[in-house]
C-alpha cells in the first residue's frame, strides 16, 4: 500500500547515536530484527517492510550508516565516500550492542547488499549473536560496468594514490536525474512505483540524496572484499543463514556470494526468480514471496 511506503510506523524513535541517524519501536513478541540497508540508502527507503516486520511481532531497529543518509558525508559534496569498511564495522559494532542492550531476544538481523557484506564481516568476528541472520542480493562481489572489477580495482587504486580519493570515479556524480532515471530504476527493481518512492522521500527531505561513489570507496569496497576471501574467515560463522540472490542481479555478483555462501556452515542460498537488485521493493508477487521466506525462516 503506498501509505504503508510512504510513512513509517507509529512509535518510532528517532535518535542520534555517535553521530548516527538511528530509528527503534519497541514490543515485540516474536524477538527484535535490526535491518541494514545498502549503500546509499538511508531508514525510510524501506518503510514498507517495517510496516510488515512490525506487523509480524518483531521489535525493530536501524540506521543509516555514517557517510550516507542523515549521517553525515565523508566525502566531497556527495559523493559515497569511506576510506576504509573498517569505519562501518566499527559502527556496526557498536549499534548491534545498543540494539541487544535495549532490544528483547531473540534477535535477528536482516541485511541488504553492501549491509549484507558488512554483516558477513561482523558475524565472523562475533559469531552466535544473533538467533538467525537473512542476507538478500549482498555485496560479496562487484560486477563493476563497464569496466568490470579487475580494471575498476586499478583506477581505484591509482586515483587514491594520487591523492583523488574522495572524488566521484568514472561515470559517477552528484545525486541527480540519473539516480531517477528508468534505467536505474531497472536495475533496482522491476516495480517502476516503488522506484519512485525513493524520489518521493528525498523530495520531503533532500538532505538524505546521497551521489555516486568515489575512488575511495571502490578502493575500500575491493579490500573489504578481499578480506571476506580470506580462508577460515566466513568458515567462523555458526549461526543459521539466508541468503536471497535476485535471478536479473546486474550490480553485485551472485557467483561470487555462491561462492562465499557455500564456505558458511548451515547457509541456505536460494535465487529470486524475475528479482532484481532490491528484494523488498519488487513487484507484489516477489516481494511477498521474500518477506514470506524471511518471516518463515526467521521464526524456525
Amino acid at each position: 500500500m503506498i501509505d504503508h511506503r510512504r510513512s513509517l510506523p507509529p512509535g518510532a524513535v528517532f535518535e542520534r547515536r555517535n553521530g548516527l541517524r538511528t530509528v527503534h519501536w519497541t514490543g515485540g513478541a516474536a524477538g527484535s530484527l535490526l535491518f541494514l540497508g545498502g549503500r546509499g540508502d538511508f531508514i525510510e527507503k524501506y518503510a514498507e517492510s517495517y510496516w510488515d516486520w512490525r506487523a509480524q511481532g518483531f521489535a525493530l531497529a536501524s540506521f543509516d550508516w555514517r557517510g550516507q543518509g542523515g549521517s553525515g558525508r565523508l566525502g566531497d559534496g556527495d559523493a559515497g565516500h569511506v576510506d576504509s569498511f573498517d569505519v562501518w564495522l566499527a559502527d556496526l559494532a557498536d549499534q548491534v550492542a545498543w540494539f541487544q542492550a535495549t532490544s528483547p531476544p531473540p534477535w535477528f538481523v536482516v541485511a541488504h547488499s553492501m549491509g549484507g557484506h558488512l554483516l558477513l564481516r561482523h558475524l565472523a568476528s562475533a559469531p552466535g549473536r544473533f538467533a538467525r541472520a537473512v542476507l538478500l542480493a549482498p555485496m560479496l562481489g562487484l560486477r563493476a560496468a563497464p569496466l568490470g572489477p579487475v580494471v575498476t580495482r586499478a583506477v581505484a587504486r591509482i586515483a587514491v594514490a594520487l591523492g583523488l580519493g574522495k572524488s566521484y570515479a568514472p561515470m559517477q556524480g552528484p545525486y541527480g536525474a540519473v539516480q531517477r532515471s528508468a534505467a536505474r530504476g531497472a536495475l533496482l527493481t522491476s516495480d517502476a512505483a516503488r522506484f519512485s518512492d525513493e524520489g518521493w522521500w528525498l523530495d520531503q527531505h533532500p538532505e538524505l540524496a546521497l551521489g555516486g561513489v568515489s575512488y575511495g570507496w571502490l578502493a575500500a569496497a575491493f579490500a573489504s572484499l578481499d578480506v571476506i576471501g580470506t580462508p577460515g574467515l566466513l568458515e567462523r560463522i555458526t549461526l543459521p543463514l539466508l541468503v536471497l540472490v535476485p535471478e536479473r542481479e546486474r550490480l553485485v555478483d551472485n557467483g561470487a556470494t555462491a561462492r562465499d555462501v557455500a564456505r558458511v556452515a548451515g547457509a541456505t542460498l536460494a535465487t529470486i526468480a524475475g528479482a532484481s537488485h532490491e528484494l523488498l521493493r519488487e513487484v507484489d508477487p516477489i516481494r511477498e514471496a521474500v518477506l514470506e521466506r524471511i518471516e518463515g525462516f526467521l521464526r524456525g
